[in-house]
């Protein structure tokens, strides 16, 4: 490949052009005329995470940047914007350019097709894009139209006009440009699976009328022909340009039904609809440029996402060379333009907030928990719940005259929905001043990213960052110290930040529900008294939960028998009632009984004198009820009802058909085992497998109906709609500085550094979408499955190691059927439970090793190497964060053993002669991998037959770094003590020095100097260790790096000098220290530091300075 040159100055690449996804980054690359390497002093900001291509288009140097892999959304697009030009200051302009949605109307003369291109153009006193907030874009909601965003850049509207004159006169050259694509790259190529840059044929541009949607499939061969919109039949493929306003809002439309009322509400002018724009307009300069890769309907598919791409990509190359290149030199920058005042542009300012506010919630990663909040009041019926709303207790606590509410109940009584009834009045009060904020947790059986206090914390940390900006110095401060979010903070630290927001909250209201759902209830009680003992006036806690004695215990020794509130019988007959009779009146399987009020009244009667106040056994009933087909079988199933919720759960089990028995056992003992609800899709696929026949899984085999599955063992699952973020297959390396993103299809790895494969992995939209999921109902479903009360009818190992077993076995069959070639995102596509089974198998695996039959299960997956072995290590890389992303390079077994930290598995694999330092996998060997993850006893068995401590491979290169990373500090000792070399170096940090000061890990450090590390060396990016530790701020490790003789003038790095690091980022604990230290001064240090107080000090310590 040809030697790229690089450009002396950054500040030569004047224009930014943004695109949200690799394709469409893809497809810009492919229309450079001259690529370039990075330039040779450029210094990326440190809170800079974007990667960059570099290159020329015509006259102009252009530098192309992406969104973060999966965060195709107006927040991510600013964040991006933002560190652009934190990096490249002298950007003047910028190009957003990609695929959307199109608005076509071929009656009125607006005829789009697809791959045709559309161009943002102010219209009176829009700039081009209107900003919208779509909540929810459902077909029956109305939008709510924001506001008109900024106006682009003159230099570029005035290219815009030269450019729509030229093609008055000339065809537009954007032809040309895409016919030259497939001899710069594999562009034009389609190859099986994949679709080209080239136009996709008129036969599959499909424009069907609004009231028709799509019947499924990936495409629409299934659709009505007979109801498409007859269009004229353009002479040429060419794509045509059209000019007009884009909205753009945060959530995908993809019904006509819903694209229709916003074009309705916004006006004829409307023609694209996309996602990034309005986080991009007022902040940073641009022009909109969208190739139609569909009609935003419910037809659309991915077909055109590339040839959209390059028509986009095309066009805007055509636009740079109508800019003339003394006019860019004389445009304002950007960054001067955002700090310029200006009514309708927020600055830099705003934008970097909005980013650093996303900075915080991707640290602080809480679990979304409105999905509990929501399916809690859906299944509220109105009107319920005012009973407690009403209640002396509840008023006295929403006056503040009671700090603390704990309501406990019977399983099944409705707390949850009690909560959720709850928070909806707090969020709808405005009566009560000073207004209060409330913040609330769900603590859910199902889903393992809700069991435990450390998420809870998280989660209301977040929630009131963004609910109340006097507290957000607090958080800012733990964020600013742990490395900007790169390093997580200790719970102590959690608790403490939390405790130090709320000081700067006047009233707020903690929900928690669920207590005895939390898998650290020990721990959560202790907080909870911790927060009591804070005695803030102005902290209300409501917590709900089962009567168990520990939680009673230690909330009785905090508050009075006042704030004790259980939820008894008498309490919630009236919501049971009108449950019933909601039931009765409205579910389709009573309507056999509408004109029969004798019989409603006796189910109702029966039903409410053996309730108990349990809303979850009279549901239970209900369902068993609708079977009745005539009154006698009635009367009998109303003279038999189960008394208790496990009888009940017992009948069900029992009743169910022997056809279906084994089908409600196989799903039951999935969702029992698996540690979040599984998708309706998968819950499919795994009905589908028949260990019995060859192929195992045959799609064909499926159910024609999905929702039906609940009826294999109806009452003991339900189905939850929630809103996720669909699997992202593609992303770009973390520990690559590359600038091309990577397939994980091993024949696109010829060069991994420089090509661009424009035929990687299919684009996601990046938006969230409604799925189905299937849960067990209730916790107490899953405590009877798993007890020792279960029926002697039910198989034992639904409950033991066996089911365990079994469900590896079903998910090793799945993953033998996709093909040995396919990518991932291929299997994902076509496999719906293929990636969840790759990760579940071995999870079961991991949890029951010592099981012997779970051992041989092992053993003959990872001696086999076949067809599943390869599918799995695709689908689920253990040893890569985001699976699927990356090139797939299988490894040997015994690294994968050795990462998993499957001990007994790894000493039989050493004794089967398996190679101890075979080379593969992230981490280069399987020693690597056993250190990184902190898999002790793995380490020593390794070592012990012969593992080299000393082997140089793998994302740290050498087993020092990759143990430093882990932060095991006695592994460390370990490692020291089998001869590995303390001044290796490789990898990020150059050393282990380097990368344990950089992560703050003081006791490693002290470590590492004791057994001789050279306290000297020079790093990679920062120069020196003691650079580096200065700029972070780690006094700490300063202290300890110059009481070893660390030399405080050792010249390098990126600030020269430790001295100008701390100066830079303002650590004047760490100038003193350096001062101290003898650390030498000069003007330039002096005066290059932004802060006032280290200037000064700097100023008043230097002899050289006037």
């Amino acid at each position: 490949m040809a030697i790229m040159k690089a450009l002396d100055n950054s500040d030569l690449y004047t224009i930014g052009w943004i695109a949200a996804l690799p394709i469409e980054r893809a497809a810009a690359t492919g229309m450079l005329d001259e690529r370039h390497s990075t330039p040779l002093d450029f210094v990326q900001h440190i809170s800079d995470m974007n990667a960059y291509t570099w290159g020329r288009m015509g006259r102009h140097n252009v530098v192309i940047v992406s969104l973060p892999a999966g965060l195709y959304r107006t927040a991510a697009a600013g964040n991006t914007a933002s560190n652009l030009l934190s990096s490249l200051p002298h950007t003047r302009i910028g190009l957003l350019v990609g695929i959307g949605g199109g608005i076509t109307r071929p009656a009125d003369g607006r005829d789009i097709r697809l791959g045709d291109i559309v161009v943002s153009q102010p219209q009176g006193t829009t700039g081009g894009v209107i900003q919208y907030d779509l909540k929810k874009a459902l077909s029956d909601q109305k939008q709510e139209r924001k506001d008109f965003l900024s106006m682009p850049p003159q230099v570029l509207l005035q290219a815009l006009g030269s450019l729509q004159a030229e093609h008055e006169l000339e065809d537009s050259i954007v032809p040309k440009f895409l016919s030259a694509m497939p001899r710069k790259s594999r562009a034009g190529n389609s190859t099986k699976g994949k679709n080209g840059y080239s136009h996709q044929g008129i036969e599959n541009d499909k424009l069907f009328r609004s009231s028709y949607t799509h019947i499924g499939g990936h495409d629409c061969l299934g659709c009505d022909s007979t109801e498409e919109v007859e269009r004229e039949i353009r002479d040429t493929t060419d794509p045509k340009i059209h000019y007009g306003i884009i909205a753009s809002g945060n959530t995908l439309i993809k019904d006509a039904a819903t694209r229709d009322k916003v074009v309705e509400d916004v006006g004829e002018e409307c023609i694209c609809f996309e996602m990034e724009a309005d986080g991009l307009m007022n902040h940073f300069p641009c022009l909109v440029i969208r190739g139609v890769c569909d009609y935003a309907d419910s037809h659309k598919n991915d077909r055109w996402q590339r040839y959209a791409s390059a028509t986009a990509a095309a066009y805007g190359k055509e636009l740079l060379s109508y800019v003339p290149v003394r006019g860019l030199q004389e445009t304002q920058k950007a960054l001067d333009v955002l700090n310029s005042p200006s009514d309708t542009i927020t600055g830099l300012d705003g934008l970097k907030r909005s980013s650093h506010f996303n900075a915080i919630e991707k640290w602080l990663s809480p679990p979304d928990t409105s999905t509990n909040l929501n399916e809690a009041l859906e299944k509220r019926l109105e009107g319920t719940g005012s009973w407690f709303l009403e209640s002396e207790a509840f008023q006295e606590w929403e006056k503040r005259e009671r700090p603390f509410l704990w309501v406990h109940g019977i399983p099944g009584c409705g707390k949850t929905i009690l909560s959720a009834t709850t928070i909806e009045h707090l969020n709808q009060t405005a009566s009560i001043e000073p207004s209060p904020i409330t913040l609330d947790f769900f603590f859910d059986f199902s889903d393992s990213d809700k069991q435990s206090l450390k998420k809870l914390v998280r989660s209301l940390i977040a929630q009131l960052y963004s609910r109340c900006p006097d507290s957000q110095a607090e958080a800012d401060r733990v964020f600013s110290s742990h490395n900007d979010g790169n390093r997580q903070p200790t719970e102590k630290l959690q608790f403490e930040t939390f405790s130090r927001m709320l000081n700067h909250v006047k009233v707020a209201n903690i929900v928690i529900d669920a207590l005895d759902e939390c898998e650290t209830r020990k721990d959560l009680l202790l907080w909870i008294e911790s927060l009591i003992n804070l005695k803030h006036p102005g902290l209300h806690l409501f917590i709900t939960s089962r009567k168990e004695e520990e939680i009673e215990s230690a909330l009785q020794d905090l508050v009075n028998n006042e704030s004790i509130i259980p939820l008894q019988e008498d309490l919630v007959n009236d919501d049971i009632r009108a449950y019933v009779h909601h039931r009765l009146r409205d579910d389709r399987g009573f309507e056999r009984w509408s004109s029969h009020p004798n019989v409603r009244s006796m189910i109702e009667s029966e039903l409410m004198q053996k309730a108990n106040g349990m809303f979850r056994w009279v549901a239970c009933q209900l369902d068993a009820l609708q079977d009745c087909l005539n009154v006698d079988l009635l009367e009998k199933s109303l003279q038999s009802l189960p008394k208790t919720l496990e009888e009940t759960y017992g009948r069900i089990l029992a009743g169910i058909s022997e056809s279906h028995r084994e089908y409600a056992l196989r799903l039951l003992q999935f969702l029992i085992y698996s540690d979040r609800p599984l998708a309706i899709r998968e819950a499919v696929d795994i009905m589908a497998v028949d260990l019995s026949r060859d192929p195992c899984f045959d799609p064909a085999r499926s159910m024609p109906n999905p929702r039906e599955i609940v009826r294999f063992c109806s009452s003991l699952v339900s189905l939850v709609k929630r809103n996720i973020q669909p699997t992202i297959s593609y992303s770009y390396s973390n520990y690559t500085t590359t600038d091309s993103w990577i397939s994980d299809d091993p024949e696109d790895s010829d060069d991994l550094e420089e090509s661009v494969d424009l035929d990687g992995p299919e684009a996601s939209d990046g938006q969230q979408e409604e799925v189905e999921e299937l849960q067990l109902a209730h916790l107490s479903v899953q405590q009877y499955l798993k007890s020792s009360r279960i029926q002697s009818s039910v198989p034992t190992h639904i409950i033991d190691a066996g089911a365990l077993f079994q469900d590896g076995l079903i998910c090793l069959a799945y993953l033998s059927r996709p093909g040995e070639h396919q990518t991932s995102e291929q299997i994902r596509a076509e496999f719906s439970f293929a990636h969840y089974s790759a990760q579940l198998w071995i999870d079961n695996a991991t949890a029951t090793e010592t099981d012997k039959m779970v051992e041989q299960s092992i053993m003959g997956f990872f001696l086999s190497t076949g067809q599943a072995y390869k599918v799995w290590s695709k689908l689920w890389r253990p040893d890569h964060a985001k699976s699927g992303s990356y090139l797939v390079i299988t490894a040997a077994p015994l690294y994968y053993a050795s990462f998993l930290g499957l001990k007994h598995t790894v000493q039989l694999l050493l004794e089967l002669g398996a190679d101890v330092n075979a080379q593969g996998g992230q981490f280069g060997n399987a020693l690597q991998a056993a250190l990184w993850k902190g898999h002790t006893e793995a380490v020593q068995l390794l070592l012990a037959a012969g593992a080299d401590a000393n082997a140089v491979g793998g994302t740290y290169e050498n087993s020092l770094q990759a143990v430093v990373w882990s932060r095991h500090k006695n592994i460390v000792q370990l490692l020291l003590g089998a001869g590995a070399d303390v001044n290796a170096t490789g990898g990020l940090y150059k050393s282990a020095l380097h990368a344990s000061a950089a992560l703050n890990h003081k006791g490693i450090v002290q470590l590492l100097l004791a057994a001789g590390a050279d306290v000297n060396i020079i790093g990679v990016y920062h120069g020196s260790v003691l650079q580096d530790t200065s700029a972070y701020g780690y006094k700490s490790i300063v202290q300890l790096l110059l009481a070893a003789d660390a030399d405080a003038n050792t010249i390098g790095g990126r600030y020269r000098s430790a001295l100008m690091a701390a100066s830079v980022y303002g650590k004047k604990d760490i100038v003193q220290l350096l001062l101290t230290a003898g650390a030498d001064i000069d003007a330039y240090t002096a005066l290059r530091s932004g802060h006032k107080d280290i200037k000064q000090l700097l100023l008043q310590a230097s002899d050289k300075i006037i």
